[in-house]
Parts: C-alpha cells; structure tokens; sequence
C-alpha cells in the first residue's frame, strides 16, 4: 500500500513539473518573439533616423538626432536600471527621494548622449539584414551591422533588459566598442566624487531647465 502511494506522489510531482517545464517553454518562446519584434522596429526606425540625419543640413543635425531618439528610443529605455549601473556603490547612500529624482533627470542626458553616437554614424551605409540577437534570461542584445567608407565596419549595439512585467528595456548602447553607459558612469562617479550626490542633482536640475 505505502508503495503504491509512493508511486502516485511520484507520478504527481512528476506532472507538476513537467506543467511548468512547458508553461515556462511556452513563455520563453513568446518572450524571445516579443524581443525580436522589437529589436526589429527599432533597428529600422535607427536606420531610418540615421538616413535622415545624412540629409538634413548640418546646423539641424543635433536637434534631429536628440529628436529621433526621444520619440524612438526614450519611450523604451530602463531609466532606473540604467541609473543603477550609473550609480553603482553609491546608491546605497542614498534616500529613494534622491534615486526617484536622478532617474528621471537622467533621461535627458543619456538622450543626448545616443543622439552623438547617431550623429557618428552619419553617412555610413547601415546593413539592417544582417540584425542579430542574443538572448539570454533576462538581458538580450541586437547588433546592427554599420558599413563605414574608408573606415572598418562596426557594430551598433542595443542592450536589452527584460522587465518583471516581462516588459524589453534598454539600458545601454554600445558603439565602436564601446559601452556608453560604462562612459557616462565614470563622468558621473568622478564628479560625486568631487561635489557630492546632491549637487550632481542640483545641476542636473539645471541644465534640464535651461532646456526650456
């Protein structure tokens, strides 16, 4: 008796994990399927940006290419995850306050920092066919292929974080090997070292109003 009632908790432990094994396969699948769809449209809208940036007149190129980012990349970036690779070891002297309203004085400036890396890639054919994606878990990468004239070709690199909401986020671009995030992290951490948090957030403020 004992054994046949082991045997059936075997055999329902078993269905149990094999319901979520599937359950987790099938929403892997439908997560690497959102990814790539992303991936796709903001590949093509980058794409798209940058030719528009080769024809625009070159006095109205930094305010194209701060255009094109806040309309097609702004709305899908991971702010607080970005400010937390920022901020490292010093988030946690911190107050939520303080961290709430860095991440939303961020944006700003990491619109204008991927505006530059755009502005770089003005008069270069840019080879959309050869998208590739890299998922992982929870982080993924596409990779645009950047075809330069009388330079080595490139990669412009969208880095990717999956929400809990199950939601695709950017937190970095990585051009000419380079992270973007890494670079503006040192700035950042230079200069808390230098003033303080909260005068790092005072001219943040600033400059951020002076844009209106």
């Amino acid at each position: 008796m004992k054994n046949q009632f082991t045997i059936i908790i075997l055999l329902l432990l078993s269905l149990v994990t094999n319901t979520k094994v599937l359950a987790q396969s099938g929403y892997d699948a439908s997560a690497q399927a959102q990814f790539s769809v992303l991936a796709q449209k903001l590949s093509t809208q980058l794409v798209n940006g940058i030719e528009s940036l080769n024809s625009a007149p070159e006095v109205e190129r930094e305010e194209l290419a701060q255009h094109i980012v806040s309309s097609e990349l702004s709305p899908h970036l991971d702010l607080r995850f970005s400010s937390l690779k920022m901020l490292g070891k010093h988030v946690r002297h911190l107050y939520q306050q303080q961290m709430a309203e860095f991440t939303r004085l961020i944006e700003n400036q990491l619109i204008k920092m991927y505006a530059k890396v755009l502005i770089e890639y003005q008069n270069s054919e840019i080879a959309l066919h050869t998208l590739q994606t890299n998922q992982g878990r929870k982080f993924a990468e596409a990779a645009i292929q950047i075809n330069r004239v009388s330079q080595s070709d490139a990669q412009l690199i969208l880095k990717f974080r999956q929400s809990e909401s199950g939601q695709w986020r950017i937190y970095d671009v990585v051009s000419r090997q380079v992270s973007q995030l890494s670079v503006k992290r040192e700035s950042l951490v230079l200069k808390i070292s230098e003033v303080g948090f909260e005068q790092l957030n005072q001219e943040l403020r600033l400059k951020k109003q002076n844009q209106f």
